[in-house]
């Protein structure tokens, strides 16, 4: 993956996230509870699409990760590690009078991705964003305490979905070319042009509609983070010592899924060759604007 990749840019290493957990910015109290929840999310999202396992192997691994999760923790249950994985983030939500039901929609994200199938339409794919995107952002704005119940919905809530969702239709758009060559086809069957199946491959896709495609999908990750950036506003009006830290991260990866979200739009059928990538020069103008719309909240737009 390439290291310019949107998520990489913010906290390294071989993945990228919809939201960048754990990383260097968040406060000490909240890194236990995150890295648990990236070590579970990014398990179960291998498990779910990556190599050439199985669907039985995929299946078995996550059934192991929602056990563990649920603490039905026994010997019969293999394979282990995922389970201890699953118990690891249970733990630590628990010693956080958290429960586990954002991260069972987490799971339910994952099994729907072993037996990908495109979505009917838009809708479709906006529910499937929902577990696979926006748990990550409720349970993170919980373990700061900057919301009660990560499971009701408010004003904080609705506004850290918008942005989850949004990068992860930003994701789906710059990495549109890997996907559909991994067979991943995150396009709504709406948007196909009359008898085209994914079996066809892109290939038998007009340059019109790969346009079409990237740009519609860019567009509507880029409005979706838009309609949330009022988050950045929120936290900074009720956080307090270190969680304005947090304020700071969302910031940046609000301002990061802009900046490739503009880069995809510019030139949507690039991406069907390559994933764009942030440069340096790209980053320390992200992590400045982070700060001046922390300190000075900013109306976004495209």
């Amino acid at each position: 993956m390439d290291p310019g990749h949107l998520g990489t840019a913010f906290h390294g290493g071989g993945h990228y996230e919809n939201f960048p957990v754990a990383s260097w910015l968040l406060p000490a109290e909240m890194r236990g509870a995150l890295l648990a929840l990236y070590r579970f999310a990014r398990t179960g999202d291998d498990l779910a699409d990556e190599g050439n396992l199985d669907p039985e192997v995929r299946q078995a691994g996550l059934n192991a990760l929602r056990a563990g999760l649920r603490g039905h923790n026994t010997q019969s249950i293999k394979p282990a590690e995922h389970q201890e994985i699953g118990s690891a983030l249970r733990l630590e939500l628990i010693a956080r009078q958290l429960d586990t039901l954002q991260a069972e929609k987490l799971l339910d994200a994952f099994e729907m991705d072993v037996l990908h199938q495109p979505y009917p339409t838009i809708s479709d794919l906006m529910i499937y964003c929902r577990h696979s995107a926006d748990p990550i952002g409720r349970i993170m704005l919980a373990a700061a305490k900057i919301i009660d119940d990560p499971n009701a919905d408010c004003p904080v809530t609705a506004a850290s979905d918008a942005i989850c969702s949004g990068l992860q239709l930003v994701n789906f758009s710059q990495d549109m070319g890997q996907d559909f060559a991994r067979q991943r086809v995150y396009v709504p069957r709406q948007w196909w042009p009359a008898g085209w199946l994914p079996a066809a491959g892109a290939q038998a896709l007009s340059d019109q509609v790969k346009h079409q495609w990237a740009e519609q999908m860019a567009q509507l990750g880029q409005d979706q983070i838009v309609r949330g950036a009022e988050l950045v506003s929120k936290i900074r009006r009720s956080a307090r010592g270190p969680r304005v830290r947090l304020g700071l991260e969302i910031a940046m990866v609000i301002e990061g899924g802009l900046a490739i979200s503009r880069r995809v739009l510019a030139d949507p059928l690039a991406v069907w060759r390559r994933s764009p990538a942030l440069s340096r020069a790209d980053l320390a103008v992200i992590v400045l604007q982070a700060m001046m719309t922390f300190i000075h909240p900013r109306r976004h737009s495209a």
